[in-house]
């Protein structure tokens, strides 16, 4: 007897391992679901937040949907696992929206490892979150265009942060900003001192000192000179935030002091108006990581910058290109006024240029020092650069625009052999108003002085006050008029105080010019005559005619457009929004809908809509496929004469002793059970039922007990866990599947239910189909129908309701079986369903039977 035991005992195990392949890929399932019921719930935190206008930081934003994104691809590689390879293309989709999501959300990333150098050759827009968007665009004019780039490299983020790290700074710097008074300069020149002094006295770390000194020995060699530029490289410096002369940079820095200046660079994150730049964002200084870039310097005869677009005027074809002798500090920080020429972005025709006295210049020694120099008398007043170099200039300016898809601010150099180099390219900072107020002429005998370069559009008026040192910026007056020599970025920390700003020199091309159009400041700089004006005199600024007028004139601001800008970061509560976008809205809603695929999945939220309905359809496919059902599950004892298979997929009952058979009152499945009860509730009908809508029931229920078993002869079956269903039940000459979800969490809940075939002729099959699926709308299902098939479901509600349609499913499932033999017409179709909405407790509405409909 041994072998018999021995071939039980492997008939046992083979039917375990096949038991168990099915439990697995049913356990794929539950977790899928679980991933994806908890991305849904990030979703909706995240929301909340946004309606509730708490959204934080964007360092707090990107972390969010960090969070979303790989709870979301868990899901993703879930449904892989489930349905196979044809879900592959959903990693795509995904990585598509974070990168649509990361363009939205310039900063606040974590640093990324990486390493501590990177060459200028090795870097594309790609890196620009590890060694900051100067050096990395600077990398992709240089590899990605091929474009005149000094040589050098960039010193990365993770540099920044492994500096930090190793001298224990960052709770100690965010410790000192999260009470300083944004709104005092004195304190921001407190805090900033202690903090500076914190960063420049610590030790670079070994391995990071060891990492910037090969890198810079190996660029004095290709080069073969000794003194180098460092420049900041400031996550998200030069982005839609422009931190315009915020931070610093050095020239001719030499090995012996590289460190030195390398910590003044990281240092210069913390100038007073650095500081306020930052906090008066709502931002934290986690949310930038300072790279540096080292290059090459440029021994320049002519420097300047070039706008790709006239932030005064977008609509003019032509691209504005100012220039001042020898290197451009001068002009960037308004020391000089520039000069200036409109060149055609069509021909390179020059249509406009006005040149500038031009009395100094900074050029370099023969030792690569720098020094201020007297340019000639006969040589200040011509043009510092030739149309010729003019045409060079245009012509890689708008490559660059093309390359990076908007308009760009760009700086460049042309040496003393006439090669032409390009330092810099950031996005332009364009105002975009409407058409401006124009002061009547009738006020002109109002006008104090004019002809100044606008740079920002708009008016303001107040008091006069003239500020000629940073340390009175306490005491500038709020709505004051601001007139000052240069146009210092410091400045920004008072820009929202003041209702105007008037400087003496400087072009459009400075960084306050940048800073100015990107708060909508109104400001008008060259003004050489304007420290004349009283201090205290009540004045009008006209920006965008470059006029100053006398007295207050509120009337004329209210009747001036407000200068909205149009490149730069909206306020955060509409910049979140505008980032949620890509997260929250639902596209693919319907799966008969065509365009119900992967391709067709644009939102974080599509994926979980395509997932969630896909998982079903995947779980249904794969559970009715099971091979030897019969064999793998147990009988359900009940006096209903059905054969019904149930095979548990979170239970282990196989071995070779097992039991056969399982009573209904041991049912552990929640949608089984209240599915069964309705059965039974509604009972197999007995032939002395009274002859009533019953009794068609029970004369139906007894010619089957009379002889037509057969038609039940086959098995029915039902996968169960305690929260799961899905029943196939063979009823005659139809069959129907039913397939449920019932847990505490709404957002996983769902019942389907598939329902085919039929004895009678297909007119009559037509009649029960729609039926049917009025009833079950009538207590909130989705129908599909096409013939004699019907697709219902309703998803997303509470266990509870669940249970419940569950119950008159199993009610209706047997008071509507085989009633296709009765249904001879429409009338008696509506009568039957007018007679069953009364039986289960439910309304009815007077819909039509006719024809093949999709509800829902």
């Amino acid at each position: 007897m041994g072998w018999i035991r021995r071939l039980l005992g492997d008939s046992a195990q083979r039917h375990q391992e096949l038991l168990q392949a099915v439990q697995r890929r049913f356990s794929v399932f539950r977790n899928l679901l679980n991933s994806h019921n908890n991305s849904l719930k990030l979703i909706s935190q995240l929301e909340e937040k946004t309606q509730d206008g708490q959204v934080g930081s964007p360092f707090s934003l990107w972390g969010d949907f960090v969070k979303i994104r790989e709870s979301v691809n868990e899901t993703v590689e879930y449904m892989i696992e489930l349905g196979g390879d044809a879900y592959i293309p959903l990693r795509s989709r995904l990585s598509s929206i974070s990168e649509e999501v990361e363009k939205l959300l310039p900063i606040g990333r974590p640093i990324v490892e990486d390493d501590y150098t990177i060459q200028f050759q090795g870097l594309s827009m790609e890196r620009a979150f590890s060694v900051g968007t100067k050096s990395a665009n600077l990398g992709e004019l240089k590899s990605g265009l091929d474009l005149p780039v000094p040589d050098g490299f960039a010193i990365s983020a993770w540099a920044y942060q492994r500096f930090l790290d190793a001298n224990q700074l960052k709770e100690k710097i965010n410790g000192l900003l999260k009470d300083v008074r944004i709104r005092h300069y004195h304190d921001l020149e407190i805090m900033s001192e202690d903090i500076r002094e914190a960063v420049t006295r610590r030790p670079v770390p070994d391995d990071l000192s060891r990492a910037i000194y090969g890198a810079f020995d190996d660029l004095a060699a290709r080069t073969g000179k000794t003194g180098f530029a460092l420049r900041s490289s400031a996550i998200a410096e030069d982005t839609s935030f422009s931190f315009a002369g915020q931070y610093l940079s050095f020239l001719n820095v030499h090995r012996d002091a590289l460190l030195d200046y390398y910590k003044q660079v990281l240092a210069s994150k913390f100038t007073p108006s650095a500081i306020y730049y930052l906090l008066s964002r709502s931002l934290s200084d986690m949310d930038f990581g300072m790279g540096v870039a080292c290059m090459e310097m440029v021994d320049a005869a002519a420097s300047g910058v070039a706008y790709t677009l006239d932030p005064l005027n977008p609509e003019g074809s032509y691209v504005v290109v100012n220039s001042v002798f020898g290197l451009g500090s001068y002009l960037v920080d308004g020391t000089l006024t520039p000069d200036v020429f409109h060149v055609s972005r069509a021909n390179r025709e020059v249509l406009f240029s006005r040149t500038s006295r031009k009395a100094v210049q900074l050029r370099m020694t023969s030792r690569e020092n720098i020094e201020q120099a007297a340019v000639p008398e006969s040589e200040q007043a011509r043009p510092s650069i030739d149309e010729n170099r003019l045409a060079m200039i245009v012509e890689y300016a708008l490559r660059i625009e093309e390359r990076f898809g908007c308009p760009q601010d760009i700086e460049w150099a042309v040496d003393r052999s006439g090669k032409l180099f390009l330092l810099q390219s950031r996005p332009l900072v364009i105002p975009r108003s409407k058409i401006a107020y124009t002061v009547p002429e009738e006020f002109n005998s109002l006008i104090l002085m004019d002809g100044g370069t606008p740079i920002c559009a708009g008016m303001g008026s107040g008091p006069v006050f003239h500020l000629t040192s940073v340390a009175d910026l306490d005491a500038v007056p709020q709505g004051a008029v601001l007139v000052t020599a240069n146009p210092s970025p410091y400045l920004v920390a008072v820009m929202h105080t003041i209702s105007a700003l008037v400087t003496m020199v400087g072009g459009n091309t400075s960084h306050l010019a940048t800073l100015a159009r990107e708060l909508g400041v109104p400001t008008v700089v060259g003004m050489a005559k304007a420290d004349q004006l009283s201090a205290r005199r009540e004045v009008t600024v006209s920006a965008g005619q470059g006029a100053i007028y006398d007295g207050s004139h509120p009337e004329w601001i209210a009747a001036s457009t407000k200068t909205i800008r149009s490149v730069s970061l909206p306020p955060t509560l509409d910049y979140a929004r505008k980032m949620i976008s890509p997260i929250v809205h639902l596209n693919v809603i319907h799966p008969s809908d065509p365009r119900f695929t992967p391709e067709n999945c644009f939102t974080v939220h599509d994926i979980l809509r395509f997932i969630h309905q896909k998982s079903m359809d995947e779980i249904f496919t794969v559970l009715k496929g099971t091979t030897h059902k019969e064999k793998i599950g147990l009988r359900l004892k009940t006096k209903i004469p059905l054969i019904v298979n149930i095979i548990y997929l979170d239970q282990d009952y196989i071995d070779a002793k097992r039991r056969r058979w399982i009573p209904e009152h041991e049912i552990r499945s929640r949608p089984m059970r209240a599915l069964w009860e309705g059965i039974l509730q509604e009972g197999w009908p007995q032939s002395h039922v009274p002859a009533d809508l019953k009794g068609f029931i029970a004369v139906m229920g007894a010619n089957i007990q009379e002889g037509h078993i057969p038609e039940f002869s086959e098995n029915s079956y039902a996968f169960l866990s305690q929260e799961y269903m899905l029943l196939n039940l063979r009823m005659g000459y139809h069959f129907s599947t039913i397939e449920s979800l019932a847990t505490p969490e709404p957002e996983k809940n769902y019942i389907r239910m598939q329902f085919k075939l039929g004895g009678a002729p297909l007119e009559r099959r037509m009649r029960r189909i729609w039926l049917i699926g009025e009833l079950l709308r009538l207590i909130g299902f989705e129908n599909s129908s096409q013939g004699d098939f019907l697709d219902s479901t309703i998803a997303y509600q509470p266990e509870d309701g669940i249970l419940e349609r569950l119950q008159l499913l199993g009610r209706i499932t047997i008071v509507t079986k085989q009633l296709d033999m009765a249904l001879s017409s429409d009338a008696r179709a509506r009568w039957y369903l007018k007679e069953f909405t009364q039986m289960l407790g439910i309304k009815t509405q007077g819909d039509s039977p006719h024809g093949n409909e999709t509800r829902g």
